[in-house]
């Protein structure tokens, strides 16, 4: 082989070593170049938000709840009631997801347990059971000072956050307790519920009364900060990204110092106190013992508290003025004299003979004994409801039969809830022949009709279904849904947003003559019967006791609850009446424990001007 050729063959080689060389350059610059692209172009906008992200932390500025005040709210006023409200507060929080791992979270934790009451295990424990991404709150209601020595230590604290945060306030702790309710951290079954609605996993949540029946306008919308951050997850700047919008203020019907004189007047009862403007079903009262302090339930580790309310055989959870049901007792003979009356099956002047007890059937029954066993003697209808003479009203019921009875509490909703805005109510329980015997396999006898026609046996109701039935009376078969919100504002209260209107919800035909003797002998209860404590009064009050028999086993006469029904003033000329029902457990008797806390109720609202409108007029 020549020179030349193994020349010419090796420049050859080297041209193709050349080419493949450029052609691995040019195939490298062009993958260069489409990644640039994709990086650049592509993927350009998501990378720069990652950056972004990695620059600025957004941490939510939590919206203050809307206040509530009383009824007499003022925008002039400086001595407004505001019931609940709130106070400026951080949280601590956290996304585990920003950490290396698990043992700097851990260490993190117990870096923060060191100045602030927390066990960092059982924190730790809490947010490794979450989602990752989850926004996790550590510590609430943290001092500020705290929260200086956090930012200012922010190497021995990393990616935690503080927030401002508005704390609720419930300025009259129990005496609003059932009304107004609490607020708690959203659980996972409700963040599930409404997380399409707006609501975070941080968020708080109405539990209980208004809180929760109108949480929708209390909880404002959220607003947000923007953290500036250096590599080292350093603050360097802030600034506002949203401002957050505060919720809706509620005025409420309740009077402050009427309510004030109900939670005091059950101090040393349990039981129940509703005072409402029958002409409007606006609930001026509505207090419930024993109550519960909003503000130590509201706390983030409340267990313990929880626990105990839960426990406590007084059952404080327990609003007995919509959720408990009790036989009305004697109330209920108001129901009886209109179902004869409308059925034409008796006259308000017939006289009946009350020896002291009951003969049913030649049977004497000395369990069915009047009002202290005492002999009324001849009286009439007008005189039986002032007296609560029991006998007249076995008579009245074994006379008309069960049915009439039962048809005129289902128009009275006695078996219906009334609607009040409160969340919970529950219904009353108006029995039947075709029950008992689905039920009981048992024919309906006399004995059942007797007891029905005196509020005892089968029958029950709830203390709100009776302050609604005794507003029918005083409104002349006239019944207004009852309603706890008067106003909803703005933020700053300067606009009305919605002004709540009565709102009929029944009319039962009643006759001139079924009114005037129900309401008249309503009256004699107070001028000469079972409620006379209450005649001393100014403003004339017409009333109803009960002493409702239960079915303890004890068997003294605490085991007995007792019953007050009545409305002021008693006038057929003025439409502005109130309604006052009042329920206490093991009472004893109405005229004994219920009435007295009824005098209180009506005295106060004499004191307050309430009556004023009436001018006196004693009828």
């Amino acid at each position: 082989m020549s020179f030349t050729s193994i020349t010419a063959k090796l420049n050859e080689e080297f041209r193709k070593r050349v080419f493949v060389f450029i052609g691995i350059i040019f195939i490298s610059f062009m993958v260069l170049i489409i990644q640039v692209f994709r990086l650049q172009v592509v993927y350009g906008e998501e990378y720069k938000l990652k950056a972004k992200i990695n620059m600025e932390d957004y941490v939510p500025i939590i919206s203050s709840r809307g206040e509530m005040y009383d009824r007499n709210f003022s925008l002039t006023s400086e001595n407004n009631h505001v019931i609940a409200s709130n106070r400026p507060s951080f949280n601590l929080t956290l996304i585990r997801a920003k950490f290396e791992d698990d043992s700097e979270l851990e260490k993190c934790l117990f870096n923060l347990s060191r100045i602030i009451d927390i066990n960092y295990t059982e924190v730790f424990n809490d947010i490794k059971s979450k989602n990752k991404w989850e926004h996790c709150i550590i510590k609430e209601d943290v001092p500020f000072e705290k929260i200086v020595n956090i930012a200012s230590h922010q190497h021995l604290y990393p990616h935690i956050k503080w927030e401002d945060v508005p704390v609720r306030v419930y300025n009259y702790s129990e005496m609003f307790s059932h009304v107004v309710g609490y607020i708690g951290s959203i659980n996972k079954d409700e963040y599930n519920e409404y997380k399409n609605k707006g609501y975070k996993y941080y968020h708080k949540l109405g539990k209980y009364g208004l809180e929760k029946q109108y949480d929708a306008l209390l909880r404002g919308v959220d607003g947000n900060v923007r953290r500036i951050v250096d590599v080292k997850n350093r603050t360097e700047g802030e600034e506002i990204g949203k401002e957050p919008v505060a919720g809706n203020n509620l005025v409420l019907t309740i009077d402050y110092n009427i309510q004030k004189a109900a939670y005091e007047a059950l101090q040393d009862y349990v039981g129940t106190v509703i005072v409402m403007r029958a002409d409007t079903g606006e609930i001026i009262s509505l207090a419930s013992n024993p109550g519960f302090n909003p503000n130590v339930i509201i706390a983030k580790n409340n267990d313990q508290v929880f626990q105990e309310l839960q426990n406590d055989k007084n059952k404080p959870f327990l609003n007995r003025a919509i959720q408990t049901r009790y036989p009305p007792a004697s109330t209920f003979k108001l129901v009886t004299a209109i179902a004869a009356l409308e059925e034409g099956k008796w006259n308000p002047n017939t006289l009946n003979y009350c020896p002291g007890y009951y003969i049913l059937k030649g049977f004497v029954d000395t369990v069915k004994q009047c009002y202290k066993g005492t002999a009324h003697g001849v009286i009439n209808m007008y005189q039986a409801i002032g007296e609560s003479c029991n006998v007249y009203f076995y008579n009245v019921g074994y006379k008309i039969g069960p049915t009439p009875i039962m048809k005129y509490a289902e128009y009275f909703g006695l078996n219906e809830k009334t609607g009040i805005d409160l969340p919970g109510e529950v219904t009353g329980f108006v029995p039947s022949q075709k029950w008992k015997r689905r039920i009981f396999g048992q024919s309906w006898y006399d004995g059942d009709t007797v007891n029905l026609a005196i509020g005892q046996g089968f029958i029950s109701v709830t203390p709100v279904e009776m302050a609604s039935f005794v507003s029918g009376i005083a409104n002349n078969g006239v019944i207004y849904k009852p309603y706890l919100i008067k106003e909803i504002r703005s933020q700053d209260n300067m606009q009305i947003i919605q002004e709540q209107k009565r709102e009929k919800i029944k009319e039962i035909p009643l006759s001139g003559m079924t009114l005037n003797t129900v309401k008249t002998g309503m009256r004699m209860s107070v001028t000469s019967g079972t409620s006379v404590r209450l005649n001393y009064l100014k403003v004339p009050i017409a009333g109803k006791t009960g002493s409702a028999q239960t079915r303890s086993s004890r068997k003294d006469e605490s085991t007995q609850h007792a019953w007050f029904v009545g409305f002021a003033p008693y006038s057929d000329i003025i439409n502005e009446k109130y309604v006052v029902a009042v329920l206490i457990e093991r009472g004893v008797a109405g005229a004994a424990t219920a009435v007295p806390v009824a005098e209180k109720m009506f005295y106060t609202m004499q004191s307050m001007g309430y009556f004023d409108d009436e001018k006196q007029q004693h009828q």
